[in-house]
């Protein structure tokens, strides 16, 4: 059965942060699966939140929120920012941004009806191939 391991910024566990995914407080990674289950596998406390930051979108903070996250096939979003482009561009992480969509629950439902094209989009990730953040 395929599957994807899929981060949401959240400050209570149950709204999609609004911002951008950096600024959340924690990091709820779930495991959605192709038959339409999901189930949260853990909570990451975002130790990046309070960087110091010259600049809004900061490379180093960035860094710091990927080393938190570990292996991760998506980050899910209300909100794009610069560093969801930049992971977009370079990384094996796939941005999917889901608008007018509030709730944690809502939003993996929806990224469940498109499966099949982020699943292949982190496939071709995988292989070296790069794409655009997704908008759902």
């Amino acid at each position: 059965m395929r599957e994807l391991f899929v981060m949401v910024p959240s400050d209570d566990g149950k709204e999609i942060y609004l911002g951008h995914p950096g600024d959340s407080s924690n990091f709820y990674i779930y495991l959605l699966k192709e038959d339409g289950g999901f189930e949260n596998e853990k909570v990451i406390k975002n130790e990046a939140k309070d960087m110091e930051e010259k600049e809004h979108g900061s490379k180093s903070k960035m860094q710091k929120v990927l080393q938190l996250l570990g292996r991760i096939d998506v980050i899910l979003s209300r909100r794009n920012s610069p560093n969801l482009i930049r992971i977009a561009k370079n990384t094996e992480i796939q941005p999917v941004i889901v608008r007018k969509v509030q709730m944690i629950e809502e939003g993996l439902k929806k990224l469940l009806e498109h499966f099949d094209e982020v699943y292949e989009k982190v496939e071709k990730r995988r292989r070296g191939e790069r794409f655009d953040v997704m908008l759902i």
